[in-house]
């Protein structure tokens, strides 16, 4: 699966960032601004989102479609106003990639935290976000 062709992500419009440096990107459309002619909170927070989940599927490819999982918690904090094209990175915070995947191979579960960075066409951080993420997986198999 690919987080950009989920039904509300293809409606806004998200896609995979021309730049190698991130992820994913949001366009620079008057449809995605606000009252003060800037980029609006919810499509921020939803290219955000997107990017968690993408990281996710990017990172544990080898449960595929068994890999389940669910945004627990969120913080986020809107920095400066955005303006263009937004583009976002994801990190993880506090564990590794191998040590979820072993909580997942092992427990078939494991609980994640991902800080995502929303940039403008300036490369200025605009929005920082924490996504708390549960994460489980359907079968035995792996």
């Amino acid at each position: 699966m690919k987080i950009i062709d989920l039904p509300f992500n293809k409606l806004i419009g998200i896609n995979i960032s021309a730049d190698k440096d991130y992820l994913l990107s949001l366009d620079d459309k008057t449809d995605y601004t606000n009252h003060l002619g800037t980029v609006h909170a919810s499509a921020l927070f939803s290219l955000a989102e997107a990017t968690s989940g993408h990281f996710l599927i990017i990172n544990f490819p080898k449960f595929g479609s068994e890999l389940i999982p669910v945004v627990r918690q969120v913080e986020v904090k809107y920095k400066k106003p955005a303006n263009g094209r937004i583009n976002s990175t994801a990190t993880l915070i506090d564990n590794t990639i191998e040590e979820i995947q072993e909580q997942l191979i092992t427990r078939k579960r494991a609980f994640l935290k991902l800080k995502i960075e929303l940039f403008d066409i300036n490369k200025i951080n605009v929005m920082t976000g924490e996504f708390n993420w549960f994460v489980t997986v359907l079968s035995t198999g792996i």
